[in-house]
This record gives structure tokens, C-alpha cells and sequence, in this order.
């Protein structure tokens, strides 16, 4: 009987003891969990601070290339208005071929030199890209109308005869109303040269050669 109560007691302590082993084992495994959780934690805030850091890295770079493309353009512009005006100089100098739409504006009679300067110069302050008088392309070298002894109109060392024919290139409609507006240059000289004649027509095609 106290053999029976003996062991009753021991397997009694046995099972105290490893239960208190077992809440042991547990809450050190609950630690370790903790640990791990708070590792955890960490690692995800070091992930969020590279994105984080990553990101604004990005938008710095987004914004060097915005720069850079503001910079690509502006330059383009640049290249593209250095470009026109090449051009606008090329056709000035009389060194490039032009055509287009324009005017044929055609007189007889016995003018003075200062007419074809006015008809010229209210051409050009109508925006025609280029002149020619008798097919003679006005240039920025045209030193402009000079008149001989006998009266006979001179350009370019070259005696003009009538009928005095002037095309210019550009808009037209423009360029027709800039001489035929009330009290313009077609109605002055009306009025002032007897038996004048003059057409002005607007033409589809007006074709200079570049002087050689």
C-alpha cells in the first residue's frame, strides 16, 4: 500500500515537472517568436525605406530627363528658326530657285524710275518673298533703278524696255490688295501718267531662277 502511494506520488511529481517543463519550453518559444516577428517588422521597414529611397532616386532622375528633353527642344527650336532664317537669307541673296502662288504686275508707258521703286518697295512691305522686274531677280546686291541720259530705266546694268513686267511671290490676295487699294500706287499713277496702262493679275505659279 505505501509502495502503491509511493509511486502514485512520483509519477504525480513527474507530471509536474514536465508540465512546468513544458510552460518553460513554450514561453521560450514564444520569445523566439517575438524575435523573429520583430525581425520581421524590421526587414519590412528597411524594404519600405529602400523603396522609399528608390523612388525619390526615380523622381530625381525623371526630373534630370525632363530637363534634359526641355533643353533637346529648346534647342531644336533654335536649330529650326537658325534653319528658317538660312533659308529667308538663301532666297534674299537670290542663291536658291523659289516659286509659288503671287502677282503679275504689268505697265506701259512712260514712267519714271521712281515709280518701279514704289511698286517694288510696297511689294516687299506687303510681305512678297521675292521680286523681279523683266525677269530680273531683285536681290539684296540690287543697288536699284537707275535712269540714263535718255531717259531709258536701268537695274542691274541692264536697260529696261517697256512693257515694265514685275512679279513678286507671297500671298496673292495680299499682294494684289497692297496695290490696288484705294489711293495706292495703281490709282496714283492713274492719275498721274497720261495713257498709262496696267494689268495686275494674281497667278497660281510664279517661278525666279536663283542668280547665278
Amino acid at each position: 500500500m505505501k509502495k502503491l502511494k509511493r509511486n502514485q506520488l512520483f509519477i504525480l511529481l513527474t507530471a509536474v515537472l514536465l508540465g512546468f517543463l513544458i510552460a518553460l519550453q513554450a514561453q521560450s518559444f514564444s520569445g523566439v517568436s517575438d524575435v523573429i516577428s520583430r525581425n520581421s517588422r524590421a526587414d519590412v521597414f528597411r524594404e519600405l525605406q529602400i523603396l522609399k529611397n528608390t523612388n525619390e532616386e526615380l523622381e530625381d532622375e525623371i526630373e534630370e530627363l525632363q530637363t534634359q528633353l526641355e533643353k533637346v527642344s529648346n534647342n531644336q527650336e533654335a536649330l529650326a528658326s537658325i534653319t528658317e532664317e538660312i533659308e529667308k537669307y538663301r532666297i534674299l541673296t537670290g542663291r536658291k530657285e523659289v516659286s509659288g502662288s503671287g502677282i503679275s504686275f504689268k505697265v506701259e508707258g512712260e514712267i519714271k524710275s521712281i515709280w518701279l521703286t514704289d511698286i517694288v518697295n510696297e511689294l516687299l512691305s506687303a510681305g512678297a518673298e521675292a521680286v523681279s522686274v523683266n525677269s530680273i531677280r531683285l536681290t539684296n546686291k540690287t543697288i536699284g533703278f537707275d535712269t540714263i541720259p535718255n531717259g531709258q530705266i536701268l537695274l542691274n546694268g541692264v536697260i529696261l524696255s517697256e512693257p515694265y513686267t514685275i512679279e513678286a511671290i507671297g500671298d496673292r490676295k495680299v499682294l494684289k490688295e497692297a496695290l490696288s487699294q484705294p489711293m495706292g500706287i495703281i490709282e496714283r499713277m492713274r492719275q498721274t501718267i497720261d495713257g498709262v496702262v496696267i494689268e495686275l493679275e494674281e497667278k497660281d505659279l510664279v517661278v525666279m531662277e536663283k542668280v547665278v
